[in-house]
């Protein structure tokens, strides 16, 4: 069978800079300082394999990385793309390199048989250890996290808070501004809460307009039986199961399929639902809440906010060297790109490219001078001005007018102000069109206030709306 093509490993903040992700991070039990590899024992803290005799078996970097990740996840199954992610972040390599440092393990400790680093079909590798239970697919299809969440701590924690109190949550936000990262993240965090699985069901945005389609969709990622009524199906099989569904960009869910969640919620005590989505749906609106973006310097002269600690994060992993006197043009470079995580990442990337004086140039106008990259998830976040321009055509044409209309607004402004403005410009129930554009992610709060994302206005300014 052909090895599929070379690829760019992620390089972000999460998607791989951290080689040895904190485990308390996903809710798991503290690590004990040693773990059984076969016959052999791998130290955690000083990465060494030594015989039961305690000789040192001699690994290469790579396989180190690689073993420390695994050990890491003992009994959990690692793709071979989070594996190279890791291991290789911002390089392009091929993906058989994840089989041939698999291979050399295994002849370092006697693995003929692969029984100690195990290959799951269409899952990866996992290793097998007599200490851990093996966590595989009754604990569910949720991915691991290739690194610990950056800047959003406190999010994490209310997301946990809320989860276990109600149940029902929607994390919304502008595109790219990392409600699938925080999402899974609470996920791991939360796994002893969930001892039937965590199951992450992809949406991708597409259109489910009624509880037959929805149900039928996560059916199918759960591996239930259809039948001829697919809603009482997975009533039936969810009722009495303490399980987490993580419905990701779930942005088509129209009135009947948001019924069917909270009918799930109802009639499943066990159940949480957790949601993404860039539209806080009107029958789930008081479980919805915004996820802002990471907070930027106040000024170019800061030396320290969440969106430039991501900013560092992304382009250490990418390879660049940053010196001191960058924080200026650091500084900057956030704050055009309005903390968006997304955005700031891509910037980090470019500036390994392109360096950091000419990254902080082309941040004027991010829709276009900042490069397509490869990464893992949709498309659209392969770029800033791609992720824009798909938050945008999630408008009407009368809602893309409004936006553009308060575009011309400089900075923050009052509701008063929004609504006069889109009075003047011959808008009908202009508070309406507010409430519209504010349920899809278009506006931010400060206060009383309210203000465009700068990614947003840039979008505009380059016609991103057509």
């Amino acid at each position: 069978m052909p090895s599929p093509p070379a690829r760019t490993v992620g390089a972000t903040a999460a998607e791989g800079v951290t080689m040895r992700p904190d485990p308390g991070q996903f809710g798991q039990d503290r690590l004990t300082a040693e773990l059984a590899v076969g016959a052999y024992r791998f130290h955690r803290e000083t990465r060494r394999l030594t015989s039961r005799g305690g000789t040192l078996v001699p690994l290469g970097r790579r396989a180190t990385a690689l073993l420390s990740i695994l050990a890491d996840h003992a009994g959990q199954d690692v793709s071979a793309a989070q594996l190279l992610d890791r291991v290789w972040p911002g390089q392009i390599v091929d993906p058989a390199n994840v089989a041939v440092q698999i291979s050399g393990l295994r002849a370092a400790i006697g693995d003929s048989d692969g029984s100690v680093i195990l290959t799951v079909h269409g899952r990866g590798y996992r290793l097998a250890t007599a200490n851990l239970p093996i966590r595989g697919a009754t604990a569910g299809n949720m991915p691991l996290p290739l690194a610990p969440l950056s800047g959003r701590e406190v999010e994490l924690a209310n997301t946990m808070r809320r989860l276990r109190r109600d149940r029902l949550l929607v994390i919304t936000g502008l595109s790219g501004i990392g409600k699938t990262r925080l999402a899974m993240a609470a996920a791991h965090s939360m796994t002893d809460d969930f001892p039937d699985g965590r199951w992450l069901i992809s949406m991708n945005g597409h259109p489910f307009p009624d509880a037959t389609t929805l149900a039928t969709h996560i059916l199918n990622t759960l591996g239930g039986a259809v039948g001829g009524d697919p809603a009482a199906a997975l009533l039936t099989q969810l009722r009495d199961s303490q399980s987490l569904l993580l419905l990701d960009s779930a942005e088509g869910l129209e009135d009947c399929a948001q019924t069917l969640v909270q009918r799930l919620v109802d009639e499943c005590p066990g159940l949480c639902l957790l949601i993404t989505s860039h539209i806080a749906h009107s029958r789930l609106r008081s479980a919805c809440v915004r996820l802002s973006p990471l907070a930027v310097p106040v000024d170019s002269g800061a030396t320290a906010a969440p969106a430039m600690e991501l900013f560092l994060t992304a382009a250490n992993a990418a390879g660049l060297h940053i010196d001191a006197d960058a924080q200026p043009s650091i500084a900057r470079i956030c704050c055009r790109l309005g903390g968006v995580p997304l955005g700031v990442e891509i910037a980090a990337r470019a500036a390994s490219l392109l360096g950091l004086s000419a990254t902080a140039d082309a941040s004027r106008d991010p829709m276009r001078a900042f490069p397509v990259v490869r990464r893992p998830g949709p498309a659209r976040h392969r770029s800033v001005g791609a992720s824009i321009a798909w938050a945008m055509g999630m408008l009407t044409e009368t809602e893309q007018m409004a936006l553009r209309v308060l575009s011309t607004l400089p900075g923050e402004f009052t509701r008063a102000e929004a609504e006069n403005v889109l009075s003047r410009a011959g808008t009908d129930q202009p508070r309406r069109w507010l409430a519209r554009l504010d349920s899809k992610s278009m506006l931010e709060h400060s206060g009383d206030g309210l203000s465009l994302n700068p990614l947003v206005r840039a979008g505009t300014a380059a016609s991103v709306l057509g």
